[in-house]
């Protein structure tokens, strides 16, 4: 019976400290947050000119080359021309992403190879080691891999005004007798 009480004290007194540490502390207000313009985010993962497709408020679509990203509005270079559009004004932006043809000339010398290491493991006596014409094969994969790699350009979209999520998240505590849990509700 002893415990009881002390029990009930350790629990008062947990009450007290929370409900005197709740009073003293609160929350911080939210530091305001500056929006930046979305194009200026987007473009800032496009190098200086690349070729990118911008299209505005009104469906017009500008193909050029980026030229600067200044304030809130992105600069395009169309023929000698640049053309200004604002970065609320801005619909999407596609940026023409080159692929490396690295990886096009390790694909392709595997693939060249293939032959040349299964003529290996079936007759190895033969050249002791690779022949040549496998090594010729490993070359003409490479330089077709790259090939086909640099000739690889996608159109990637680097901002799209429909992708801006202006979403909310709801959380509401549900108790029923016998019940509890929680309500969610995310709307986008």
């Amino acid at each position: 019976m002893t415990g009881q009480p002390l029990v009930l004290r350790l629990v008062v007194l947990a009450a007290v400290t929370l409900g005197v540490a709740g009073d003293r502390a609160s929350a911080q207000p939210p530091e305001p947050i500056v929006p930046t313009p979305p194009s200026l985010a987007a473009a800032a993962q496009v190098p200086l000119g690349d070729v990118v497709w911008v299209t505005d408020a009104s469906g017009s679509t500008s193909q050029g080359r980026l030229a600067s990203v200044a304030g809130d509005a992105v600069h395009v270079r169309v023929g000698g021309r640049v053309r200004s559009v604002a970065a609320a004004d801005i619909r999407r932006m596609q940026w023409r992403k080159t692929d490396s043809p690295l990886t096009g000339v390790l694909v392709g010398a595997i693939i060249g190879a293939v032959p040349g290491i299964y003529w290996l493991v079936a007759d190895p006596n033969e050249c002791r080691g690779l022949c040549p014409e496998e090594y010729a094969l490993i070359g003409a994969g490479a330089a077709i891999g790259g090939l086909i790699d640099h000739a690889i350009r996608k159109r990637v979209t680097v901002y799209s005004a429909s992708g801006r999520s202006d979403w909310t998240a709801k959380i509401a505590a549900l108790a029923a007798k016998g019940r509890s849990g929680l309500q969610v509700s995310v709307s986008f």
